[in-house]
C-alpha cells in the first residue's frame, strides 16, 4: 500500500486549487472547503469478494480517486469515443478500455458502475479518474478526491445477471 501522509496530499492539493483545510470535526474526517466531509485515513478496509460467488467481482483494489471535467469535454478520448463528463465513464492506467468498474466510496456506501474510455489519471497516488456525474453519484464532487474501492466486474453477459441486492442495475 502506498506509504504517504494522505493528509499532507490533501492540503497541498486544496492549497493548489486555492482551499484551505479547516479544523477537524474528528479524528477522521475534515471540513473541506465546501462543507464536504473527506475521510484522512486511508487504510480502510477493502471486503473481499467471496470465493463461491462466480458472479461477484474477484479482485477489490484502493486508492485515491478523482474526477475530471470540462477541460476535457466534448474531446476524443483514448478509446476513440467523444468524453461526456456528464456519462458515467473512467480514466484508468491500466485496466482495458471498455471495462465496467464498479467504484465504492466506503465512507458513505454509494457505488457506481463506470466504462473505462480513457486513460489516467497522471496525478501521482491516484488511481482512478471518474467523470463529473460518476463523482457526483459517489458524493466527491465537490472534494475533487476521495478513497475508493473498486473492482472490474465480469463481461457484461455476466453483470445483467448479478444478484437483485446489487445497488447498481445495468439496462442493455
Amino acid at each position: 500500500m502506498f506509504k504517504y501522509n494522505f493528509l499532507a496530499a490533501v492540503a497541498l492539493i486544496l492549497a493548489t486549487i486555492g482551499c484551505t483545510i479547516q479544523s477537524p470535526v474528528s479524528a477522521k474526517s475534515t471540513d473541506m472547503c465546501c462543507g464536504a466531509k473527506l475521510n484522512v485515513s486511508p487504510k480502510v478496509p477493502a471486503r473481499s469478494a467471496s470465493g463461491t460467488d462466480k458472479k461477484a467481482p474477484k479482485k477489490i483494489l484502493s486508492g485515491i480517486a478523482s474526477w475530471y471535467g470540462m477541460p476535457f469535454h466534448g474531446r476524443k478520448t483514448a478509446s476513440g469515443q467523444i468524453y461526456d463528463m456528464n456519462k458515467m465513464t473512467g480514466a484508468h492506467l491500466t485496466l482495458p478500455l471498455s471495462s465496467r468498474v464498479l467504484v465504492e466510496n466506503p465512507h458513505n456506501g454509494k457505488t457506481v458502475v463506470i466504462k473505462v474510455i480513457d486513460r489516467g489519471p497522471y496525478i501521482k497516488n491516484r488511481v482512478i479518474d471518474l467523470s463529473r456525474e460518476a463523482a457526483r453519484r459517489l458524493g466527491i464532487l465537490c472534494s475533487g478526491i476521495a478513497y475508493v474501492n473498486y473492482s472490474v466486474l465480469p463481461a457484461e453477459a455476466e453483470v445483467s445477471s448479478l444478484p437483485d441486492t446489487c445497488p447498481i442495475k445495468i439496462v442493455k
